[in-house]
């Protein structure tokens, strides 16, 4: 279906593929993953013949018919949503069937492109592209605007599809769910993986294990060799041999270990500490011309506080932050700020106001006049820009190196207060964990947006909910907010149960009916208490598995520790000392396997009896 061949490119003095060969075949689903500026959205424009290769070439089957979804989005002028969907190319009806899928109402089909949010415009456009049917589907970072609703109709629709699909993605459990196989953009080639995320991550952790192990013995054995060679080069009896072994170092081909690029690294400077009240919203009422977003909302946030606004696409999220930055003012209402608050605010596409003609450092100095050239570098490398790199322009970078530029900025000058929307987009995985690092130890406040739940669970530590204009706290993390979501949907079920028990009583006569409510009560308390049971013992038997996988890798490390014959060469106590330690972690395996396999069992008899409820 089509065929890259020993594809070579190079921009400047930067190569970014050399020899890289790779076959895509029919009704595979292919994740393009690498660092940023590895070269994956390159290699998506030699495929669309935007650009072409240096040396090699890209083959395509005949008519082959492709669909290309960019990180960046045209815009849209003058258009409904429903025209811009079929575009007077396509069946009206097939454009609503798709749109309806992506979350749209029939209401929305009239509303102007150009006045949507960032995640609905990036639905029109993926509306558009799906109703083209295309034999081949290339998405470049697809779910970063999509809320979890949107997301699991898109992923079922890829899945129920026959299209050959070829997508770069960072969300690793998207990749995970929808992925065939995975494409490793990786030291200039694209090295081939059957599977999912997660078995391309173990595979290839196994075979760098293999090849440094590889390298050790064949170095060992080199440096042997040399050894005999260096010890009876000049003895005239041992000449024949020093001369084969010669011969034999020459044709030796010595193993390369590549080492991958070094990651983000990085910490937010320590401000000076706020005033307890941090930002206060209050009455506060905003509109976009017909369109209500908010008609009265409160929204108080705390220092220290690291607050996630989360609901579906279009529901305001965005334009709360937005408030609270003070970059967009309120209809009506009042917004506060306390005492000492100094602000840093990252839009959801704050790349896109970077100056494209400023160089990495140019940009960094705009921020602060006064920043010395050695600390903007200095600011530049934590985030991977070193050398000439620092001179490159910004519109030569890739979408997540201008994300990187982008919160290399918020480093220049202290701030006490973060307002982030969407800071992950773009961000591969080594730099969406740092950057939860650097967030998770900022002593200031956060407020941001994100749909990504790993990095929801590892920073926030209060949700509020945004739905139908109304602004609902929650004081607890990610995972207490899910579970009280969870809760209430349980509860509505109940009651709806309850209430069909109840009409269905009344038709046979009172006595049943009291009966049925009696049952019906009582049914659901103890589902109820068999729910909590479960998700108890679910998070225990997950911290089970992580302390056996622990312990595990503990084993297997001293294992090999004690295996190694210098270890008891000399009159040290050290092994007795290790082997006590190993004989320990033996008798925690057993405890921990005994006490996961009890948990199991507790587990697997609640599920029996929440079946028999149901």
């Amino acid at each position: 279906m089509l065929q890259i061949e020993s594809v070579y490119k190079q921009y400047s003095t930067r190569i970014l593929l050399e020899g890289a060969t790779a076959h895509l075949r029919p009704g595979s689903r292919v994740g393009l993953v690498g660092p940023n500026g590895a070269g994956k959205t390159t290699l998506f424009r030699m495929i669309l013949e935007e650009e072409s290769p240096d040396k090699g070439g890209i083959r395509k089957r005949p008519r082959l018919r492709i669909g290309y979804l960019p990180q960046e989005l045209e815009t849209i002028t003058g258009k409904n949503v429903l025209d811009a969907t079929h575009r007077d190319l396509y069946p009206e009806h097939e454009a609503e069937r798709i749109l309806m899928g992506l979350g749209f109402s029939e209401i929305d089909f009239s509303r102007e492109v150009e006045k949507l949010s960032g995640g609905y415009r990036m639905r029109v456009a993926l509306a558009h592209l799906l109703l083209t049917n295309p034999d081949v589907l290339m998405l470049d970072e697809p779910t970063n605007h999509l809320d979890k609703p949107t997301q699991r109709w898109f992923e079922q629709f890829l899945l129920n599809s026959e299209m050959t699909l070829l997508l770069i993605s960072h969300d690793t459990a998207f990749l995970d769910r929808v992925v065939t196989h995975i494409w490793d953009l990786r030291h200039h080639k694209i090295e081939e993986y059957r599977g999912n995320y997660t078995s391309f991550q173990k595979i290839r952790a196994e075979r760098d294990a293999q090849r440094e192990a590889a390298a050790g013995r064949q170095a060992k054995e080199v440096a042997r060799v040399q050894t005999f060679v260096d010890r009876f080069r000049y003895q005239a009896n041992k000449a024949s041999q020093v001369q084969s072994r010669i011969k034999a170092l020459d044709k030796v081909k010595m193993i390369e270990i590549k080492r991958d690029p070094k990651r983000v690294k990085f910490k937010f400077p320590l401000p000076a500490a706020s005033g307890r009240q941090v930002l206060e919203l209050e009455g506060a009422a905003k509109r976009y011309g017909e369109k209500v977003v908010y008609a009265r909302v409160d929204c108080s946030v705390e220092r220290g506080q690291r607050i996630a606004l989360v609901g579906e696409n279009g529901a305001g999220k965005s334009t709360l932050l937005k408030m609270l930055a003070g970059v967009l003012e309120s209809d009506k209402g009042t917004r506060t700020v306390g005492h000492g608050v100094t602000l840093h605010y990252f839009a959801q596409h704050q790349a896109e106001t970077l100056n494209p003609e400023h160089t990495i450092l140019e940009s960094l100095s705009e921020i602060s006049s006064q920043a010395e050239m050695n600390f903007l570098r200095g600011i530049a490398g934590a985030f991977l820009f070193t050398g000439d790199d620092q001179k490159k322009p910004i519109k030569a970078l890739s979408g997540g190196e201008r994300n990187r530029v982008a919160l290399a900025r918020m480093l220049v000058e202290p701030a006490n207060t973060l307002l982030l929307d969407e800071p992950t987009n773009h961000l591969d995985p080594a730099s969406v964990d740092m950057l939860t690092d650097a967030l998770s130890d900022f002593p200031g406040t956060i407020i941001f947006i994100s749909h990504d739940p790993t990095f929801l669970t590892r920073v926030c530590t209060r949700v509020i909910e945004i739905e139908e204009g109304k602004a609902r706290s929650f004081s607890g993390d990610y995972e207490y907010y899910l579970w009280k979501k969870a809760q209430e949907i349980d509860s509505i079920k109940e009651t709806s149960d309850d209430l069909k028990g109840a009409d269905r009583g009344q038709d046979a006569g009172p006595t049943r009916a009291m009966a049925s409510q009696v049952q019906a009560k009582s049914s659901a308390g103890d589902r109820r208490d068999l729910n909590k049971t479960q998700a108890r013992l679910e998070k225990q038997i997950a911290r089970a598995e992580a302390e056996i996988a622990d312990c595990e890798t503990k084993i297997k490390a001293r294992d090999l520790e004690l295996a190694d014959p210098a270890l008891y060469k000399n009159e040290s106590t050290k092994w007795s000392v290790l082997q006590t330690e190993y004989d320990g972690w033996k008798k925690d395996l057993v405890r921990l396997t005994t006490k996961w396999e009890t948990l199991s069992a507790e587990l697997e008899d609640v599920k029996q009896k929440l079946t028999a409820f149901a």
